[in-house]
C-alpha cells in the first residue's frame, strides 16, 4: 500500500491553484499541470476505495482503476464551470471502481443494467437491514428498498450465490470429461459431420477433374462465368473471344453438361451449383 502511504500526506489545492492548472492543461497541454492535479487528488481515490473494501477486489486494484478515472476527469474537466474537480472527479471514480468490481465478479457478466448494478451493490446492505428490523428478506421486501423490479432481484440473488464453471474445466477430479460434453445440442454429431466432409472432398475431387476435361476456351468461360466475385457478361466474353455473345452461351452450357455427363448424370446438377460444392478458390486453383 505504498500508494496509500505517500497520498495521505498530498497538500489540497486552493481554488486559484486548481483553476490555473487546469487552464494550463485545457489551453497549453501542460503534461506538468495535469500531473499536478491528479496528484493533489490521489487521497479521494483512496477514500472512495473504502467504499468498496468489501466488494471482492484487493484495494491495490481498486486504487488503480480509481486513478484511471481520476486521470479522465482531470483532463476532461473544465475550469469555468461552477464546481471543483473533486467533486467532478468523483463520478469518473466511483464508476471505473464500479465496473471494475461487476468485471471481476466472474467471466459471465453480470450488473449491465441500472437495475442490475443497485442490485450488485445494494443487495447485501439492504439484506443486512431487514434482518435489523426483524423482517424477512423477500424479493419484494428487497425490490421495495432498493427500488428495483421483484424479478431482477430474484434472478440476481441466484447469479450472485452461484459461481462460474468454465465448460473446458473437468466435471469432477475423476472425471476428466469437459462440462462442454454434457451440453445438449440439435446439430450433427461428430460423425455425420465427419461424413459430410469426407462427401464434400470427394465431390471436389471428382469436380477438380471434370474441369480437367474442358478444352481451354469452355474453362475460360466457365472461369469468367462462375469461379469470380464479379462474373463476366456474355457480351464482355464475346470481345474477349471474338465470338457473339449466343457463342459464348452455346460454350458455357456444353462445358456444363460435360461436367454433368461426367460427374456421373446428376451428381452435379448445374454449373453454378457445381461450383458452390467445389469451393471457387480450389476450383480457380485446380483448373488454372
Amino acid at each position: 500500500m505504498a500508494m496509500t502511504k505517500t497520498t495521505t500526506s498530498n497538500a489540497t489545492l486552493s481554488l486559484e491553484e486548481e483553476q490555473e492548472l487546469s487552464r494550463r492543461w485545457m489551453q497549453k497541454s501542460d503534461t506538468r499541470a495535469l500531473a499536478k492535479l491528479i496528484h493533489a487528488h490521489l487521497g479521494l481515490v483512496i477514500k472512495i476505495a473504502t467504499e468498496f473494501r468489501n466488494s471482492g477486489p484487493a484495494m491495490e486494484d481498486l486504487i488503480q482503476e480509481g486513478h484511471v478515472g481520476l486521470t479522465i476527469a482531470a483532463r476532461r474537466f473544465d475550469p469555468s464551470k461552477a464546481t471543483r474537480l473533486a467533486t467532478y472527479a468523483t463520478y469518473w471514480i466511483r464508476a471505473c471502481m464500479m465496473e471494475y468490481v461487476v468485471r471481476s465478479h466472474g467471466p459471465v457478466r453480470i450488473g449491465t443494467t441500472r437495475s442490475q448494478r443497485k442490485i450488485f451493490f445494494g443487495l447485501g446492505r439492504a439484506r443486512r437491514r431487514l434482518e435489523r428490523e426483524g423482517q424477512t428478506a423477500t424479493a419484494s421486501e428487497l425490490a421495495r428498498l432498493l427500488g428495483v423490479p421483484a424479478d431482477d432481484v430474484e434472478h440476481m440473488a441466484t447469479r450472485l450465490s452461484g459461481h462460474d464453471v468454465s465448460l473446458d474445466a473437468p466435471r469432477s477430479v475423476d472425471d476428466e470429461r469437459r462440462q462442454s460434453n454434457m451440453l445438449a445440442t440439435d446439430g450433427p454429431s461428430q460423425e455425420e459431420m465427419y461424413a459430410d466432409g469426407q462427401e464434400e472432398d470427394s465431390r471436389k475431387a471428382l469436380l477438380t477433374e471434370a474441369l480437367t476435361k474442358l478444352d481451354p476456351r469452355e474453362r475460360a468461360i466457365l472461369k469468367a462465368r462462375h469461379m469470380t466475385s464479379r462474373p463476366m457478361t456474355l457480351g464482355a466474353l464475346g470481345k474477349r473471344f471474338g465470338i457473339s455473345r449466343e457463342r459464348v452461351r452455346q460454350l458455357e452450357l456444353r462445358a456444363v453438361a460435360k461436367l454433368r455427363t461426367y460427374c456421373n448424370g446428376g451428381a452435379v446438377i448445374d454449373g453454378r451449383a457445381a461450383f458452390t460444392l467445389a469451393g471457387d478458390d480450389d476450383v480457380v486453383r485446380a483448373a488454372a
